[in-house]
This record gives C-alpha cells, sequence and structure tokens, in this order.
C-alpha cells in the first residue's frame, strides 16, 4: 500500500510534538498541527483537528503519570478546570466542523491566535515578577525554590500540593509552607472557555490552560504544567468523540504510525521540565508559537 505521506517523517515530528506536549508549557498541538499541514500535506481541516487530538490524548496517558509521580498535580484545581471543559470542548468542536471546515480560514484563525498565545508568553518570560505583583512572585519564588531543592537533594521525598480548605468561591490550595487560593467557579468558566476555543482548531488547549492557571489564577509553574496536562484529558475525550459522531474522515494508518512517536516524546518531556528554569521554558514556547504564527499569517 503506497501512503501518501513519508511514514519516517511522520514519526520523527511526533517524536517532537509529544516532547513538546509533555513538556506542558504549550505548543505540542500546534506543532502536530503544522506538521500535518505542511510537512505531511495534508488538506482536511477537520481530519487535522481530530488526529492532533487523538496525539494529544495519547501524550497525556503517558507523561500524566509521571507528573503524579513527581507529586505535581493540584488535584482540587485539575477538577474544577474539568468541571466547564467538556461542555466547551463539545460545543468548540460541533462549531467547527460547520464553520471551519475550509483550509484558508482554518490557517488564518489558527495562527491569529497563535500570535497573541506567543506574544502573552513571551511576555511572562520577559518581565520580572517584581514587576506583576506579590501573588505572582510568590508562585515564581515557590518554584524556583522547589527546583532548587529537588536538584540539590534528587532522592529526597517530594511534597504533593494538598487542598486545606474548600469552597465555591474561594479553594486554599497548600504547597510546603505557602498557601495558594482560587475561585473554583473562575476555574470551571475557563476550562470552559480554552476548551471550546482548543477544540474548535484541534490543537487541545494546553497553550491557553498553561498560562491562564500560571498568569491568571496564579500557581507555581513548577506544579501548573502536570495540572493542565490532567485537567484537559476529558475535554480532549470529548472533543474527539464529537469529531467522531460528526463522522469526520481520519487516517487511521497516520494515527498507528505517530502514536509510538508521541509516546517516546512524552515520557522524555516530564524528565526533562523538571530540570528546566521557568522562564527559558516560556521564552522557547514563545519563540516557537511566533514562528508558527508567522509562518500560517503569511
Amino acid at each position: 500500500m503506497e501512503l501518501a505521506f513519508n511514514p519516517l517523517i511522520a514519526f520523527l515530528w511526533s517524536v517532537f510534538a509529544g516532547f513538546l506536549m509533555a513538556m506542558g508549557a504549550g505548543g505540542g498541538g500546534i506543532l502536530a498541527g503544522i506538521g500535518h499541514i505542511s510537512i505531511l500535506g495534508i488538506g482536511d481541516p477537520n481530519m487535522i483537528k481530530v488526529v492532533n487530538q487523538i496525539l494529544e490524548l495519547t501524550s497525556r496517558l503517558f507523561s500524566v503519570p509521571l507528573y503524579l509521580q513527581q507529586k505535581r498535580l493540584v488535584w482540587s484545581l485539575a477538577f474544577s478546570f474539568g468541571i466547564g471543559a467538556p461542555l466547551g470542548a463539545i460545543a468548540g468542536s460541533w462549531i467547527s466542523s460547520v464553520f471551519l471546515a475550509d483550509m484558508s480560514t482554518y490557517r488564518l484563525v489558527f495562527g491569529l491566535l497563535v500570535l497573541l498565545v506567543a506574544g502573552r508568553t513571551l511576555y511572562e518570560a520577559m518581565v520580572k515578577p517584581t514587576q506583576r505583583g506579590d501573588r505572582l512572585q510568590k508562585a515564581f519564588d515557590v518554584s524556583e525554590c522547589v527546583q532548587r531543592e529537588r536538584a540539590d537533594n534528587p532522592h529526597a521525598q517530594p511534597t504533593a500540593p494538598r487542598m486545606s480548605r474548600f469552597g465555591l468561591l474561594r479553594t486554599h490550595v497548600r504547597i510546603g509552607a505557602e498557601s495558594f487560593e482560587f475561585n473554583p467557579l473562575a476555574a470551571a468558566a475557563g476550562g470552559f472557555a480554552i476548551s471550546f476555543v482548543g477544540a474548535m482548531l484541534g490543537v487541545g488547549g494546553g497553550f491557553l490552560v498553561t498560562p491562564f492557571m500560571a498568569s491568571i489564577l496564579l500557581f507555581p509553574m513548577f506544579f501548573v504544567v502536570g495540572t493542565a496536562l490532567m485537567a484537559l484529558m476529558i475535554p480532549l475525550m470529548a472533543s474527539v468523540f464529537t469529531y467522531l459522531l460528526l463522522s469526520v474522515n481520519v487516517d487511521w494508518v497516520l494515527v498507528a504510525i505517530e502514536v509510538p512517536g508521541i509516546v517516546v516524546g512524552s515520557i522524555i518531556g516530564p524528565m526533562v521540565n523538571q530540570r528546566i528554569n521557568e522562564r527559558y521554558l516560556r521564552l522557547f514556547v514563545a519563540f516557537v508559537l511566533v514562528c508558527i504564527g508567522v509562518y500560517y499569517l503569511t
């Protein structure tokens, strides 16, 4: 059987995409999308969306347990986000299958959104924490402190974040000696909006949920990464099933070639992530997103 794409390129590109997906700073689903559009030459936007999200879901099945082992998941935050996320994913998938079925329109919307997210990510990387407020400074300091402690003593038993008080309008989470709070209703609303956009573009939403949890809800980036990956698993499943119910065509041979590459990249990602400085991670993601956004707009 003659394939319409190069299987080796598809596998290697999916390794890179899986690595970025598992790093949790966003951009992995977008990277998978650019591979499908411009490297493998897939011309069906709806198929690109559903295959991207199948790969994103696969990545999380392998990377989330590694973050769980490292005790980097904030369960109360992930659960609150997940309340609104499935509804957003279903609505975004249905609307996208109808109104973003044309490749030229899809590329334009894709590029504009990516540039907006890249600008926000770059801002977070370049502006010093002391210029962003006390709460964000505290989140930054906790990330830096935990990373230093784990680097100095990698065999030490880490302390997992735990919910100290629950409320519909204010929930408190204890991370070491510091306490962080968030509004569960705001997290659920963010889950709906982010999952809607992610499903509409077929990119998972990791590039939005990570800045949302780190820059708006003000949680330490070190714990946001795994939490964001976990929070998106249910809306990803909801979006994939919605596209399949809408009878979107899927190249299952392509999926079978790319999934192993995603698995390899997703195992490597969490191991590298805990050793990378938060600022450098943001700069890397911003660079990737700017390049992709400019590419699609030009």
